[in-house]
């Protein structure tokens, strides 16, 4: 995310943030044990200090973070066991969501899943071919369509509060953040995307049942892929 990206908007600022931070301590840019300063992220994002205090309360708040008075807030990390609970939780919830949408989906919804769909696969099969490092123009739209994908199943599901309660998850483990993990691996890559073709399937075929295993095998296998990645970096880092 570039930071006239995050400094563009007004609302959000502080939840943009916060998801900006929670990628750079998951994917290892920001390591365990260092420091995240107030001054240095404002001046970097070309933000006030109000929105930065705001984003390092919700990550201690999450565990992410410690904050320290006048020092600033030191970085905790998501455990690979931290990982591997919300992937539990958010497979339950995003399960149900794909069940409902199964019994629920309309016809617009249902073009919307396969176009994102689509994007999604073509997106990875590029990432598959490529002999280069992946960019961050692959992430992002990559991302973008993996978040379409998942979007729209949730809103076909229809129940606002099933959708809050996977938002509150999301916070602390955002859905986009398992791309490192898949990367620097086409066999990892076609899984995900096999995963999601299974999402697709059980949905139009009206499988409520299907739908509902389906998401949640998904989601087991993208957090549990998360922290491995996690924990060969950690151990990385140790050496």
């Amino acid at each position: 995310m570039a930071s006239s990206d995050l400094a563009a908007g007004s609302g959000a600022l502080s939840d943009r943030l916060v998801d900006e931070l929670q990628r750079r301590i998951l994917n290892g840019e920001v390591a365990v044990g260092s420091w995240l300063r107030h001054g240095a992220i404002a001046e970097e994002f070309g933000i006030s200090r109000t929105p930065v205090r705001e984003a390092l309360r919700v990550l201690q708040a999450q565990g992410i973070v410690t904050i320290v008075q006048n020092r600033g807030a030191r970085v905790n990390g998501h455990s690979g066991r931290d990982i591997r609970e919300l992937g539990e939780v958010r497979a339950e919830l995003e399960g149900l969501a794909a069940e409902l949408a199964a019994e629920r989906i309309s016809d617009e919804q249902l073009e919307r899943m396969h176009t994102a769909w689509k994007g999604f696969a073509e997106t990875i099969a590029e990432l598959s071919t490529s002999r280069r490092e992946p960019s961050e123009e692959a992430n992002r739209v990559w991302a973008e369509a993996n978040e379409a994908f998942h979007g729209v199943i949730l809103e076909a599901s229809g129940n606002r509060q099933l959708l809050l309660s996977i938002n509150d998850v999301s916070r602390r483990l955002p859905r986009n953040s398992s791309f490192p993990a898949y990367a620097k691996s086409s066999r990892l890559l076609q899984q995900n995307v096999d995963e999601h073709l299974a999402v697709a399937d059980a949905i139009v075929a009206r499988d409520g049942p299907g739908a509902r295993a389906a998401m949640a095998q998904h989601i087991r296998s993208s957090s549990e892929s998360m922290a491995r990645w996690a924990e060969d970096n950690a151990r990385l880092r140790e050496d």
